[in-house]
């Protein structure tokens, strides 16, 4: 066990976003409570375009920038500093965007726009979280850990702060800019203290990022529009924040489990990518491992939700947000789906598929708000859970499986669904094997 960096990799990861789940959850349910389901609407539809934005300060980076480190060991520090230069670049565009946009489409609404000024200002300081991807390839997710715990921490006595105090909106507004603040901040120092090289920017690994995170950086866009742009048609469509937040809390609760898979992921992520390059049966034994876990832990969460979401909704959040437990019981089945995407994200960067990201994440796009105009009008926010459902499900499953090149990455998951060559020991033996050599 002690010689197991994997698991402990892991664990720290799993500890992490737990304790940041933990900080989050209980705060934003006070948070939800003190502000009603309107003005958390209000929050929250904002916030669906700052995940746009992020998306797109994020480039897509998370795969590539594994890839670049296996490739090109010895120019890690240029890696990241090339990275987080482009991400900077992005993201100072990208702040004048948000506001301008969501200015224009809320007919200059004072309020909104001045809580889209203040979650904009996140977006430079999230280039930094960059440096994540270096703790994480060394395995030392420990730092990580450490960082976030910290800047969550800092900004949750913040955020009780205005609760105590009663501030109105406006406060709440900075809230979410305020962790990546200090995120994006103390991930500059640790890596300073932890004797990180100098960071600096280099064309050549600028220029095979962009090539390779381009199809990343164009599905992330509509990766958004199939799972967030329903907040924004509800609020457009039905003309009530007050549905916004009911449905923006179901959505909420779906992924309050997501840190497991997550943290599975980032772990496996640079073990499945070593392995493509050195033994194919690895390589496909560990896909299948990863997602059977993920799928696994989806799957008793949703069932958890459709038979006690009434209870959970009403203990969390209260009588007021009520309205919202049926889109709960209906969202929470696409988490599965949507964690197999991430699996499947893995798989075509490791098969050299990129350019069909961007071909499932438009055919994804194009389902999700076809779907949402149909369904909207006629079952409101339940309809539009139903939409995101039978989008992640084809997006996922059901059109790679029509396309010949990516059909082999169906019959992996339906090899893993059916635990066929699972060994679980597998992946760890392995590793004791490499840290042994080392």
């Amino acid at each position: 066990m002690g010689n197991n960096k994997f698991i402990k990799n892991t664990g720290w990861l799993l500890a992490g976003n737990l304790m940041r789940m933990i900080f989050q959850f209980v705060i934003n349910i006070f948070i939800a409570r003190y502000l009603g389901p309107e003005k958390q609407g209000i929050l929250n539809y904002v916030a669906t375009y700052t995940s746009l934005f992020t998306l797109l300060v994020s480039m897509g980076i998370n795969g590539v920038i594994i890839h670049e480190f296996v490739n090109h060991e010895k120019d890690e520090n240029k890696i990241i500093g090339t990275a987080i230069t482009l991400r900077l670049i992005i993201a100072a565009v990208s702040v004048i965007m948000m506001v301008v946009v969501v200015s224009l489409s809320n007919q200059g609404d004072s309020e909104i726009r001045n809580i889209a000024i203040l979650q904009a200002i996140q977006l430079p300081f999230a280039a930094f979280d960059t440096i994540k991807y270096w703790y994480n390839r060394h395995l030392k997710s420990r730092i990580s850990v450490i960082v976030t715990t910290i800047a969550y921490a800092l900004s949750s006595v913040y955020k009780l702060y205005i609760l105590v105090a009663q501030k109105d909106l406006f406060w709440f507004g900075f809230a979410t800019s305020l962790d990546i603040i200090l995120i994006g901040i103390l991930y500059l120092v640790s890596y300073k203290r932890e004797g990180g090289k100098r960071l600096c920017f280099q064309k050549e690994a600028a220029a095979r990022m962009i090539k390779a995170a381009l199809p990343f950086t164009l599905a992330n866009v509509m990766m958004f529009v199939y799972s967030k742009i329903d907040t924004i048609m509800i609020r457009h469509m039905l003309d009530s924040m007050e549905l916004v937040g009911y449905y923006s809390t179901a959505v909420a609760v779906c992924g309050y489990i997501s840190f497991v898979p997550t943290a599975i992921l980032d772990s496996a992520r640079p073990l499945i990518m070593e392995a493509k390059t050195n033994d194919q049966e690895q390589y496909t034994k560990r896909l299948r491992q990863s997602t059977i876990g993920v799928v696994l832990v989806a799957v008793l969460y949703a069932l958890f939700l459709t038979l006690f979401g009434r209870f959970v909704i009403n203990l969390l959040y209260g009588e007021a947000y009520l309205g919202s437990v049926n889109s709960l019981r209906i969202a929470v089945w696409y988490t599965g789906f949507s964690f197999i995407g991430a699996v499947k994200s893995i798989w075509l960067i490791c098969e050299g598929k990129n350019k069909y990201v961007f071909l499932f994440s438009v055919l994804g796009a194009l389902t999700d708000v076809i779907l949402n105009l149909l369904m909207i009008p006629v079952w409101g926010i339940e309809g539009a859970a139903l939409a995101t459902l039978i989008t992640q499900a084809c997006t996922h499953i059901v059109y790679p499986l029509l396309i010949p090149q990516t059909r082999d990455f169906v019959k992996m998951v339906w090899d893993a669904i059916r635990l066929r060559n699972i060994d679980a020991a597998q992946m760890i033996s392995a590793l004791k094997k490499k840290l042994t050599k080392k």
